[in-house]
């Protein structure tokens, strides 16, 4: 029996070496073993895809047309759904997700992590640095993703697609990006309240988030759902956040104590 690394690495050897129809027919074989394919390998497969256009479109007609029946899965179209994602091609992308029902396939965990992430790469490409300044978003920009966003959610609500940890980290990610920072801990909270062990970067990527906004009592509850969502106590954030705070405290005296001088 051929072991699952084994696998990988013919999966990688072929996507290197731009054996695209292999790749394909690998990553299947793969999964009829009896194997799982790791969010990590899929992404990998991506970025060999998304090298070049070429290789994009090589590779969705050839999973596509007729002759698909041993390359055609959930896991290949859904390396070449986030390959167009890290290409920036955010409609093929969409495509690509909304092709699944009509190749006869179901979405899956990767299928709406990926996709989630494909829509980060969205709003940083749309927004750019408009996303790092306090209230540049027009309400209307945020209402176009929160749109996108709510057609993930209900797919996976209709599919009954289990949320996972990497999903919740790509979800927080992209609500932080919005200035959505209750939306965030809201996620995190039905994460916890669902028994998911979440990773500490989404935990201190929220956390952090709200406090360089300013929001220090919601960063700091943040940190406290560390314990219950696995992760430990986290001392190390909780001084990052004071430290923040009293910057910021700092920051605000100062100027209390020049106006008081000019009053």
């Amino acid at each position: 029996n051929i072991s699952e690394s084994m696998f990988e690495d013919v999966i990688l050897s072929f996507a290197a070496s731009r054996q695209v129809p292999q790749c394909l027919g690998a990553l299947v074989d793969m999964e009829t073993k009896g194997h799982v394919h790791s969010r990590e390998l899929l992404r990998k497969v991506a970025k060999k895809l998304s090298y070049d256009d070429k290789r994009l479109r090589y590779t969705q007609h050839i999973l596509t047309g007729n002759d698909n029946g041993n390359i055609l899965s959930t896991a290949t179209l859904n390396s070449l759904m986030m390959g167009y994602g890290m290409k920036k091609n955010i409609q093929a992308a969409f495509d690509v997700f909304d092709s699944f029902p009509e190749l006869g396939l179901k979405r899956d965990s990767n299928t709406v992590t990926f996709l989630m992430e494909i829509l980060y790469f969205s709003t940083k490409q749309r927004f750019g640095r408009r996303l790092y300044a306090t209230d540049s978003l027009r309400p209307e920009d945020v209402n176009d993703v929160i749109g996108e966003i709510d057609i993930v959610l209900s797919t996976m609500k209709e599919e009954d697609i289990e949320a996972t940890r990497h999903f919740y980290h790509e979800y927080v990610r992209l609500l932080c990006s919005l200035g959505l920072f209750e939306d965030g801990k809201l996620a995190l909270e039905e994460a916890v309240s669902n028994n998911i062990k979440l990773q500490i970067g989404t935990i201190f990527l929220l956390s952090v988030q709200c406090a360089h906004r300013g929001h220090f009592d919601m960063a700091k509850d943040v940190a406290r759902l560390s314990v219950a969502a696995g992760c430990g106590k986290q001392p190390t954030l909780i001084r990052r956040i004071n430290n923040l705070q009293n910057q910021a405290l700092g920051v605000w005296g100062k100027t209390k104590e020049a106006i008081d001088e000019q009053s």
